[in-house]
């Protein structure tokens, strides 16, 4: 594979960007994504919708107290807000002239987990997204302080719950273990501690706020410091503590560039974060600029909103982003509603004997087309007037002259490395007389590209 080419899948969702980075050359096509900053403007289907918990709970209840066609039409509406929501995120990922900071963002989504489902006020869940986008740049800390504060946060772990004499340590079980520390680097006193310094952080109107009745006024002990603290205090301690740069730079290389990172490369990254302060935009520069040298690709397996969305993009194929989201959810990387509190993790738990077969599936559709399939699809998108699924893959490639410059081609934008048994396969499937200029000359492009999309080699970066 062209290194530009791998480096757009590193540092995004597809190939698009690789004409870019071949001609920026990877330091400025890195600078020009990173020093932008990108506002976002709030969805109309958002904008309608509850601002609160309580507002939520009036619609269903009203609902519920009215007859039954009422209930199904607001159960029906709830629904397809949190599948526009979803839809709206993939385009992003899909359009956004910066797929690198779409990249980020949904990094610290899945890092800070947060999801439609517990969440249940769209609102709260742009508010948290437009957080992660206004910080993910910014300082680590104050990006990780903005989040505990939201309040979607706050209902995902429950910490309305938390209250003095009756502490619920959700929250700061996650804080230490998920986002800042690991495993091993806290003890159960830490945590009681911490949740008592949460205690009273609850609900407000724009981001969580304490409430004095409701907090807790001991005195605490956090990693061997103590005083009457609130959260604030303690993500200053927890920032003092050797662990959280290494830990959250680990996460960073597994999702852009390893399944498996070197101890020496946290360490030599985690070292840079902490002599930065926690600046994130310079480690990331840094880092993207450091790891893109590396030409050699294998490393991590694609996460399946990499692998549809440079399907899309290769066959140039026009997006239904809701379909888009039903797809992900079946091949385990449902947007915004992961299944627990340690979000997606990646690795071999992308390429399950399930998720491959579903893959094979997903591109044997676009490609041959499925009517029984795509009735039933059809169907579950009709209860969100989505629209229908129309797929009409293209293949364009640069150097069509002959089957040898085709093949040479599409190895290098497809797959990270060749072999004898690949190569004999595709020889056979796209003879050395072939014709592009043939009738069926499209069907052989696209057989070629289907048989690619399912060699192991397509599903790792």
């Amino acid at each position: 594979m062209l290194l530009s080419h791998l480096n757009a899948l590193r540092l995004g969702f597809s190939t698009k960007a690789a004409k870019d980075i071949q001609s920026m050359g990877i330091s400025k096509y890195i600078s020009n994504q990173l020093d932008k900053s990108v506002t976002l403007d709030m969805p109309s289907f958002i904008a309608e919708g509850p601002k609160s918990l309580s507002e939520f709970q009036t619609i269903r209840q009203n609902a519920k107290n009215s007859n039954g066609v009422n209930a199904n039409q607001a159960n029906k509406d709830i629904n397809k807000m949190g599948m526009a929501w979803k839809a709206y995120i993939i385009q992003r990922c899909n359009e956004s002239e910066f797929p690198l900071l779409e990249k980020i963002n949904l990094f610290f989504q899945n890092h800070f987990v947060v999801t439609l489902k517990s969440v249940k006020v769209p609102f709260w869940i742009f508010k948290y997204y437009e957080t992660i986008n206004k910080f993910a740049l910014g300082n680590y800390k104050t990006l990780l302080r903005e989040i505990i504060y939201s309040n979607a946060m706050i209902k995902y772990l429950d910490n309305q719950q938390n209250k003095k004499e009756k502490i619920n340590e959700n929250l700061a079980r996650e804080l230490l273990e998920l986002f800042t520390l690991g495993e091993g680097n806290y003890s159960e006193d830490d945590i009681k501690n911490t949740a008592l310094s949460l205690a009273g952080l609850t609900f407000g109107e724009e981001k969580g706020k304490y409430r004095l009745v409701l907090m807790d006024n001991s005195t605490k002990t956090v990693f061997g410091k103590s005083g009457n603290y609130k959260i604030d205090d303690v993500i200053d301690i927890i920032f003092e503590q050797s662990n959280t740069a290494y830990f959250i730079t680990e996460k960073l290389l597994k999702w852009f560039f390893y399944d498996n990172p070197s101890k020496a490369l946290i360490v030599k990254y985690g070292d840079y974060l902490k002599l930065n302060n926690f600046e994130l935009k310079p480690f990331f520069k840094y880092l993207f600029t450091e790891e893109c040298q590396n030409p050699h690709g294998g490393n991590q397996i694609k996460n399946p909103l990499t692998y549809i969305l440079q399907i899309h993009h290769d066959l140039g194929l026009k997006p239904n982003y809701s379909f888009l989201s039903i797809v992900l959810k079946n091949q385990a990387m449902d947007i915004y509603d992961q299944q627990n509190v340690k979000g997606w993790t990646g690795g071999r738990g992308w390429l399950s004997s399930q998720i491959y077969a579903d893959r094979n599936q997903f591109i044997d559709f676009v490609i041959d087309g499925n009517l029984k399939f795509q009735k039933v699809l059809n169907k579950r998108l009709e209860k969100i007037d989505a629209g229908e699924i129309l797929f009409q893959p293209r293949i364009k490639l640069e150097n069509m002259s002959n089957a040898k410059a085709i093949l040479d081609e599409f190895c290098e934008k497809m797959i990270f490395e060749t072999n004898e048994e690949l190569i004999s396969a595709l020889n056979q499937l796209l003879k050395y007389d072939f014709d592009p200029r043939a009738e069926n000359a499209q069907k052989s492009l696209l057989s070629v590209y289907q048989y690619l999309a399912k060699t192991p080699e397509f599903q790792i970066i």
